[in-house]
């Protein structure tokens, strides 16, 4: 089957310079040009605007993600994708949490994060996997999937379906928002292979690309597909 992962496009919590996960806020007039321009674009990208199925986080900017991106009001929500619980940290700026948590480092050990009165990576990465058994594993192959989700669950959910090593996941880079991962997934074999990761070709110009992407989502130094 052919799944295509989505990051939400740009929403409030994405504006306001602070850690959101929980906080539920809908998106910006900026992230409904996302959403719009990856859907005109998709077709020419991977395949036809018709998805089989839809599934989304129930945070209200992976929903309108989804309904822009699918013009349908028919998707199926699930808590299981939604965003990491941050716990303690939500609300927190970056440099907050760099100051008063110096040893949790999101980008590069996000397979060691463990959010106090939050969740920690292995309570995500189980719910990724309940996910895939409770909702993918009885649809037909050649069903074409929109998943829309949320920055670090996508991480997860990817190395998840990808059948990588759990430490992998600290080499994949940030999606910018509405980016969109491919992969095809074989449910006998539970194996998944990376067509694209992280495609952001349909933010063609500065008025819907992030600001300063390069330099916050693109930190990795290693080849994450590459990784044996």
């Amino acid at each position: 089957m052919n799944i295509f992962i989505v990051r939400h496009a740009e929403s409030y919590n994405n504006t306001q310079g602070k850690m959101l996960s929980t906080t539920d806020l809908a998106l910006t007039v900026k992230g409904v040009k996302q959403a719009e321009a990856l859907y005109k674009s998709i077709s020419k990208l991977f395949i036809s605007n018709q998805f089989d199925y839809i599934f989304s986080s129930p945070l209200i900017r992976a929903v309108q993600t989804a309904v822009i991106v699918s013009k349908t009001q028919n998707i199926v929500t699930t808590d299981l994708l939604g965003e990491m619980n941050l716990g303690v940290f939500e609300g927190l700026t970056w440099n907050e949490r760099t100051l008063m948590f110096p040893n949790v480092d999101i980008d590069n050990a996000l397979s060691h994060v463990d959010c106090v009165k939050g969740e920690s990576y292995l309570t995500v990465e189980s719910r990724c996997t309940e996910f895939i058994h409770r909702f993918l594993k009885n649809i037909d192959e050649n069903s074409n999937i929109l998943i829309t989700t949320h920055g670090i669950t996508m991480r997860i959910l990817t190395n998840v379906l990808l059948n990588k090593p759990r430490e992998h996941v600290n080499y994949l880079n940030w999606a910018e928002n509405t980016a969109i991962t491919h992969i095809e997934y074989d449910n006998s074999k539970s194996y998944g292979k990376a067509i694209c990761i992280n495609n952001r070709q349909h933010l063609f110009s500065d008025e819907l690309r992030n600001k300063d992407y390069e330099s916050w989502g693109l930190f990795s130094k290693s080849d994450y597909l590459s990784l044996a």
